[in-house]
Parts: structure tokens; C-alpha cells; sequence
């Protein structure tokens, strides 16, 4: 016969304060799995039920995600085609890099948009966030070889 330990009382899940950028809200994410070397920590968004990486031991990370926090603060505010130049406009390719305050073309969504902060992630990869007229704040790569 097999014994089975039980144990007597509930383990709370581990949990971490982090900010989800598809909610725009601070939670508690429960920890769903740990990394062997302690440097990323999955987390589960309880708003949006998404898997969020939590890098540890990043300065730029947390920064990044108090610039994120900031902008969500300052709310979305509409941006209109009579708020930004179209003549200078640059088509947006991932392999390109753009400047703070320049007006990309994107023609997927044919819509043009205001480049309003960039961030680089783990791994040196780089990221800008554009507000777009009809498409609103979004975040696309930049410089991808």
C-alpha cells in the first residue's frame, strides 16, 4: 500500500507586485515558475490571465516599467492627425531606429503615429512606444538585424 503525505494546512503562493501593461494596473501576480538561475520569475496577471516575465537583478527593468506606469498615468490622450506632421513622415520597419518625437508611417495599419519613448529589453533588444492616431499606444520593435 502507498502512503500519501497531506499536508495540514494550504501553502500560500509565492507573490510578486508587478504592473501589467495590457491591464495598466498594479497587481499581486502569483508566481507560476522560477528560472534555475533566478534571473526571470514568470508571473499570471489576475486582470488580464497573461504570463508576465519579472527579471530580477535589472535596474533597467524596473525602470522601464516606472516609465510604463508614468505614461499609463498621464492617460490616453487622443492624438489627431492635426497634432502631427505626415510630410516628415519615415515608413516604420523593425530595422530601423527612431527618434523621441518623430512621426512614422505605419502601413499595415495605414496609420501614422508620434514616437514618444523607447526602451531596450533583456538581450539588447529595443523597443519604441508610438502613439498612434487610430491605433493608439503601441509598442514596436526597432533595430532588428
Amino acid at each position: 500500500m502507498i502512503q500519501r503525505k497531506v499536508k495540514a494546512k494550504k501553502e500560500h503562493a509565492r507573490t510578486i507586485e508587478q504592473f501589467c501593461s495590457v491591464c495598466k494596473k498594479t497587481f499581486d501576480m502569483p508566481v507560476v515558475e522560477e528560472a534555475d538561475n533566478q534571473d526571470v520569475i514568470w508571473l499570471n496577471c489576475p486582470g488580464c490571465r497573461g504570463y508576465l516575465p519579472h527579471m530580477t537583478n535589472q535596474e533597467e527593468i524596473a525602470e522601464a516599467e516606472e516609465s510604463e506606469r508614468e505614461e499609463a498615468r498621464k492617460g490616453s490622450e487622443d492624438l489627431s492627425m492635426e497634432d502631427i506632421s505626415t510630410d516628415s513622415a519615415r515608413e516604420y520597419q523593425e530595422s530601423n531606429e527612431y527618434q523621441v518625437g518623430e512621426v512614422i508611417y505605419h502601413r499595415s495599419w495605414n496609420d501614422y503615429g508620434k514616437v514618444i519613448a523607447k526602451e531596450t529589453l533583456s538581450g539588447h533588444r529595443k523597443t519604441i512606444l508610438v502613439h498612434f492616431v487610430n491605433q493608439g499606444k503601441t509598442r514596436l520593435l526597432e533595430g532588428v538585424a
